[in-house]
This record gives C-alpha cells, sequence and structure tokens, in this order.
C-alpha cells in the first residue's frame, strides 16, 4: 500500500516496482545526472530512473524512455523561457537607455513569448500522469516532489516575472511616446501617476515571483547552478526593495508639484563667494509655484526687497544680528539676507520664512537654497541659455566664472541678471523629457550631497523623505559620537571666497582611552589687489565637536557676541581668526582647535568622525596624520568636496565618503 492508502495504478506495460534490490546499481548513475542537470530541469528524471530499480527490462525501459521525454520537453520550455525573459530585459534595458520606443515592442513581445514557454512548462509537470503515479511510491514520493515543486516554483517564478516584464514596458511605452505638445505638455507628476498605478501591479507580480522562488528547495537544485537560481531570487529582493523607496517618494513628489493643490516655494540664490553658515550671503531670490505638475516662477528680484527699509536700534522691528556679524555692523537689523546664520538648514529656512512670509502676505511652503554650482549643473542638463536683455549666453563651462566677474564688477547688474535667468532656466529644467528625468535626479543627488542644493519643507510628511534621502541639510546626520564640522562665515563684505583656498590637517593621537584632536585651518586669500572695492577676507570661524569633547582650546580671537548655541549632541568653538582681516594678493592666516574626546572603539576595533562639509565650499584639501597610540603614525590624504568619515584602526586610517543623497526614480528594468 502507498503512503495515500490505495494501490497506485501502474503505467502501461510497467510491473510492481521493488526499489530496495536495485537501489545500489542506480545510485552512481544519479550522482553523475545530478552534476551535470541544469537548473531548469531540477533532476527530475534523476529521480525517477533511481525509483524504478526492479522490475522487468521492458518495465524498466518503457518508464524510462518515458521519463527521458519529460525532461527534454521539461529542459526545452523552461531554457526557451529564460532565453526570451533575458532577451526581454536587454531590449528594456537597452529602450531606456537610448529612448527607443520601438525596443519597447521587441521586449512586450519576448516577454509574452517567455510567459508562454514558463507556463507550458508548469503545466507539462502538473498533468504528468508518470509524476503523479511516482510521487505516490513511498521510496521515491517525496523526492519526485519537492523536484515537481521546484519546477513549478521555477516555472511560476519565470510567468510572474515575464508579467512584471510586460507592466514595465507597457509603462516604458508611455514614457517614451512623444507627446503631441512636447516635453513641456506633458507634466512630471502626469507621469508619476501612471508610474505609481502600473508599479503597483509589478509589485504584485514581483510579490507572486517571491512566492514561487521561495518553492524551490536549494538541496534539489544542482550546485553549479545554485549561484544563478539565488542571483535571479536577490533580483526579486532588490526590485522590492526599490518599489518599496519609489512608494515612499510618490506622495512627497505629489505634495511638491501641487498634486494636493498649489504650492509657493521660496528659492534662496546664495552667493558663495561670500561665505555664510548657509552656504554664503543670500543675494537673490525666486518664488516658484507648482499646480499640478506645473512649475513656474512668478517673481524673482533682489533679496533686500524682502529686506529693506531696515529699522534702526530704538525703532520698532529693529532685531539685533544674532551672530557676531553685530561685532562688525552694531546698527544693522537681523533680516532675511542675513538669516543663514545657522549649521543646519532647516533653523535657516525657518528664519528665512519669519521674515519673507510677513513681507509677501503670503504662505510659503518650501525653502530650498541653491548656489552658482547648482546653476551650472542646471545648465548643463539643459544646454546654453540667453539671457533675456542682457545680450550674454551662459553654460555650463563658463557661468560661474561669468558671475562672479559681474558680481565684482557691479553687484546690481549681477543680481539682475541672476533674477533674468531664473525663470527661463527653471522652464528649460521642467520641460526636460522623461529620458532626462534620471540624469536630473542623479546631478541634484550630488549637489545636495556636496552641500549645493538644501531643502526644507514645512509639511512633516514631505520634511522626513528629504530628510531620509539626504537633502535636508542637519547636523550630524548619521548621529556619530564623534562628529566635526568647520563653518566660515565672510563678514567684510567681500568676494573673497572665490579665490581662498582652503587646507585641512587634522592630527589624531590616542593616549591610553582618550583620543587627542588638533584640528588646523589654514587660510590663504588669492583675492587680485584692485579686483573689488573689498579684497581682505574677514571672518569668523566656527569648529563643531561632539558633545563629549573636553580640554577645549583654539588660536580665535574672542567675539564679543556669539554664534546661536550649539544644536543638541554638539559643543562649539566661535571666535575671529587672527589676523582678523586676511589681506589680499597671498595673505595667510591659521586656526588651530585641540581638544579630547573618549577612545570608544567599536568591537571590530574601529573609531570614526563624521567630518561634515560647510554649504558653499567646493573640495578642500585635507590631511589626516593618525597616531595609534602604540607608536605607529599612518598618514591619509584626500578633499572634502562631501562629507567625510575618518576611520581609524590600529594599524591604518583612512578617508571614507560620508552620507550620500539617495533620491530616485524606479529603474523601470529587470535589472
Amino acid at each position: 500500500m502507498c503512503c495515500f492508502g490505495r494501490q497506485p495504478q501502474l503505467p502501461h506495460g510497467a510491473k510492481p516496482l521493488v526499489v530496495a534490490d536495485k537501489v545500489a546499481r542506480v545510485r552512481g548513475t544519479r550522482r553523475r545526472r545530478l552534476r551535470s542537470h541544469r537548473l531548469l530541469a531540477v533532476g527530475i528524471g534523476v529521480v525517477i530512473l533511481a525509483s524504478i530499480g526492479g522490475g522487468s527490462a521492458l518495465g524498466y525501459t518503457n518508464v524510462k524512455n518515458r521519463t527521458d521525454q519529460l525532461q527534454a520537453a521539461l529542459t526545452s520550455y523552461l531554457q526557451a523561457g529564460q532565453r526570451e525573459l533575458e532577451a526581454g530585459k536587454t531590449s528594456l534595458k537597452e529602450a531606456n537607455s537610448n529612448h527607443d520606443a520601438t525596443l519597447v515592442t521587441q521586449a512586450t513581445a519576448h516577454f509574452a513569448t517567455a510567459k508562454t514557454q514558463f507556463l507550458a512548462a508548469g503545466q507539462l509537470a502538473d498533468n504528468s500522469r508518470l509524476l503523479q503515479y511516482l510521487e505516490e511510491i513511498p521510496e521515491a514520493g517525496t523526492a519526485v516532489h519537492s523536484r515537481h515543486a521546484a519546477v513549478d516554483g521555477i516555472a511560476g517564478m519565470g510567468v510572474a516575472l515575464s508579467d512584471s516584464g510586460r507592466e514595465l514596458a507597457d509603462l516604458d511605452g508611455q514614457l517614451l511616446k512623444p507627446s503631441a505638445d512636447g516635453p513641456a505638455g506633458r507634466t512630471l507628476l502626469t507621469v508619476l501617476d501612471q508610474t505609481h498605478a502600473s508599479l503597483a501591479k509589478v509589485r504584485l507580480d514581483l510579490v507572486r515571483a517571491q512566492a514561487a522562488a521561495a518553492q524551490v528547495d536549494l538541496e534539489v537544485v544542482p550546485s553549479g547552478q545554485r549561484a544563478t537560481f539565488l542571483k535571479a531570487r536577490d533580483t526579486i529582493a532588490s526590485g522590492l526593495a526599490g518599489l518599496d523607496e519609489f512608494e515612499r517618494l510618490v506622495p512627497v513628489l505629489n505634495d511638491v508639484l501641487g498634486g494636493n493643490g498649489v504650492r509657493t516655494i521660496l528659492i534662496e540664490q546664495v552667493n558663495p563667494a561670500e561665505l555664510r553658515a548657509g552656504g554664503g550671503f543670500i543675494g537673490t531670490y525666486s518664488l516658484l509655484r507648482t499646480d499640478h505638475g506645473t512649475m513656474t516662477v512668478i517673481k524673482s528680484g533682489d533679496a533686500y526687497d524682502l529686506a529693506l527699509p531696515r529699522p534702526l536700534p530704538g525703532q520698532p522691528g529693529f532685531i539685533p544680528e544674532p551672530s557676531p556679524f553685530r561685532d562688525v555692523l552694531p546698527a544693522a537689523s537681523w533680516s532675511f539676507v542675513d538669516s543663514n546664520i545657522y549649521p543646519d538648514f532647516a533653523s535657516n529656512a525657518q528664519a528665512a520664512l519669519n521674515f519673507v512670509q510677513p513681507r509677501l502676505g503670503i504662505n510659503i511652503d518650501a525653502v530650498i537654497a541653491i548656489d552658482y554650482y547648482t546653476v551650472a549643473k542646471m545648465l548643463e542638463l539643459t544646454g546654453p541659455l540667453a539671457v533675456p536683455g542682457y545680450g550674454v549666453t551662459v553654460d555650463a563651462t563658463n557661468f560661474i566664472a561669468y558671475a562672479v566677474q559681474i558680481d565684482l564688477k557691479d553687484a546690481a547688474t549681477h543680481k539682475a541678471i541672476l533674477s533674468a535667468i531664473a525663470g527661463p532656466l527653471m522652464a528649460r529644467v521642467s520641460a526636460l523629457p522623461s529620458d532626462r528625468w534620471p540624469a536630473l535626479i542623479s546631478a541634484l543627488n550630488g549637489l545636495a550631497a556636496e552641500h549645493h542644493l538644501q531643502a526644507y519643507f514645512t509639511s512633516d510628511l514631505v520634511e522626513t523623505e528629504i530628510d531620509r534621502v539626504g537633502w535636508a541639510g542637519g547636523v550630524n546626520p548619521n548621529g556619530n559620537v564623534d562628529y566635526l564640522m568647520e563653518i566660515e562665515s565672510n563678514y567684510g563684505g567681500d568676494k573673497a571666497n572665490y579665490f581662498v583656498n582652503r587646507h585641512y590637517t587634522v592630527v589624531l593621537t590616542r593616549i591610553g582611552s582618550t583620543l587627542h584632536h588638533k584640528v588646523i585651518v589654514d587660510l590663504v586669500n588669492a583675492t587680485p589687489a584692485g579686483s573689488f572695492v573689498v579684497t581682505f577676507y574677514e571672518v569668523n570661524l566656527r569648529l563643531y565637536v561632539a558633545a563629549t569633547a573636553s580640554t577645549m582650546s583654539d588660536t580665535l580671537s574672542p567675539v564679543k557676541f556669539a554664534d546661536p548655541s550649539a544644536p543638541a549632541g554638539t559643543k562649539l568653538f566661535d571666535g575671529w581668526l587672527i589676523p582678523i582681516k586676511i589681506q589680499c594678493c597671498g595673505g595667510k592666516g591659521q586656526a588651530v582647535f585641540e581638544y579630547d574626546t573618549p577612545w570608544a572603539p567599536s568591537p571590530r576595533g574601529l573609531d570614526e568622525i563624521y567630518w561634515q562639509k560647510q554649504p558653499g565650499t567646493v573640495s578642500d584639501a585635507v590631511d589626516i596624520v593618525w597616531n595609534n597610540g602604540g607608536g605607529s603614525t599612518y598618514k591619509v590624504s584626500g578633499d572634502l568636496r562631501q562629507d567625510r568619515i575618518i576611520v581609524m584602526t590600529s594599524t591604518s586610517v583612512t578617508l571614507a565618503t560620508g552620507g550620500a543623497a539617495r533620491a530616485a526614480l524606479p529603474s523601470l528594468g529587470l535589472g
């Protein structure tokens, strides 16, 4: 009696089988066959043959022939499905890369054929009376069933992946299809709606693929093919993770682009040639309105338009500068142009809103700060732009030098040109075709990582996501125990920061359970003589360090009116550089900071310092010297183009990349 409690029906011509007396004879054959079978066959034929060891030669030959035929058919279907699936993935990838809609049609055909082949394999296995019979034999049923399940799992995974491929191909066809009104007629919001609906179906397909893959017992997959199967399974997991990322992003973009109603965004155009804590003096501004996917610059101008007239001391509305700028101009009232005094962008943005909203009498939903490096990157994407009314064309290669040149000659003209560029440039960016959006997102990520772009939104939902993807400009974004950030504020009214060369030397010395830090900042003012009315560099320096810092000392001159208190989890050095004014034409200045923190390596013996870059700076040189406390010294050099992590071990020091911005649109393909 078999495991189902009844005598199984034998195939025509076969006799009752006795397995035990033939197991030894078949075992060697089984091992050899298992080594040679491909993944898609899953070794079913081997188990079948191993289970029919007894009986007449006629019965053996009959079942063996049927087994070989079944295995050959399964292998043919599954291999054909795999080939078509790979061809579809390749066509879809090339369609995205080349912006070629004809390749989408090819991909769709490949995915449809792949599905047909995978379905045929699953149906063949499920409808096989031979497999049904063998699964009821006690001595072989379990092994045959596990291999049958593996075939069903791989076939089901293939069907689901084929379905997801067809959904993505349909979506690509919409994204790549030219609009009758040109790219500007199809807003990003519309495409996001299409994408979200389509990718919801893709998610269901990938979940089905994942469930099907889970049916496959790795033990029955030939060892040489397991890596291929695992790679496919991991691709499903990464695809689902990508969809999770996208589903977090869609409601944020929907809100930002005015899908939930009109949104107004204040764009601060900061000038890094006149460096401030938030990236630069706020010279010009724009108001951007988003309404159901349409972005329009409704106003641009001189930032002083939102600050003047400023009340004098004793007059209503006068606010003393809450920074060492008050040491220089005690009678100046704090205003929008000087609002970015904090080390984190959220505080700077909130200060800006407090000044601007009452002036304009409107509600502002977000603040975004950009510098001229951001404008140059956008011009790289859009191409050259003729400046209306000024007879000049700017592009990615000449914009920064041109902007600084005009700023040195005539600040009013400089601001007028930036205001004139804002509207046309935003129109160009918002009209980028869909195949350029990944490049746009990548560019914005790079700018955010280097702190040339910072964003703050009043919506908690949006701000949480902006912070998660690394665009928010928060202090110590990774929450490291040991932390470092140097900030310079140029309060001399000069444009020296375009010409200033900066070099950092950080000497780290372990003394027992203490890590001694010595941070040296060397500055050279290479401003040409006569290039501007003011050519010296008058700078307030701050160094934010870990809250655990002790024995703190520096070479700065004390400030009379201090900067705002250090954010939670940090301590602050604050003072004027000596000499207070670094003269032009090669004048030098140096600041030295020393302090101790606990030496607290991880269980792996690593200790890390998160070094955050100031907005508005570029790629200052860095030298790290590490004295490990055991008599050995190690060195590494690099730059501060973006945040860095100093990693120390007993035998090395390295300079790793800090937190990277990671906003993303989904990859419309299967890997």
